[in-house]
């Protein structure tokens, strides 16, 4: 099954009651927050309707690799040690959807910096097909997730 990679990227403050549900169903507390989704119907629905105040997109290997070496944590200030090939076999058996990461007991949320650089020319209030940066990516949200690791 295919996996969606979802940032946050602006605040649900002032926001209608049924966004702000929405954001803490995909568990999204915090501002450059970043959770992984299976891609179905209902998931694709949440998104929808919090559009304006996230990005995503779908995620390849790669970058996969690179936000559970850099960003996997068990506890609050504790970071996931991996062994030798564990993470190219866990990631995957996680893309093909034979592992979660509750296996390994990692945090499903996972911190993010602010992207170097910034945002897009056009800012966070624009969407991604007009120049901006919120919104559906496609496999461009990579490169944003590669700036922000």
């Amino acid at each position: 099954m295919e996996k969606i990679c979802v940032v946050r990227i602006m605040s649900a403050l002032k926001k209608r009651g049924d966004a702000q549900s929405t954001i803490k169903s995909l568990r999204l507390n915090k501002l450059h927050s970043c959770t992984i989704i299976d891609k179905t119907d209902a998931n694709i629905g949440m998104l929808k309707k919090v559009d304006n105040l996230i990005t995503y997109g779908e995620l390849d290997e790669d970058s996969l690799k690179a936000l559970l070496k850099r960003r996997a944590m068990v506890s609050k200030n504790k970071r996931y040690e991996w062994q030798e090939n564990a993470l190219d076999d866990f990631a995957a058996a996680f893309l093909s959807g034979k592992k979660t990461l509750k296996d390994l007991n990692i945090k499903e949320v996972f911190s993010l910096h602010p992207p170097t650089k910034g945002f897009e020319r056009k800012g966070k209030k624009t969407p991604f097909n007009l120049g901006g940066a919120f919104g559906y990516r496609g496999d461009k949200i990579n490169l944003l997730l590669k700036r922000m690791i």
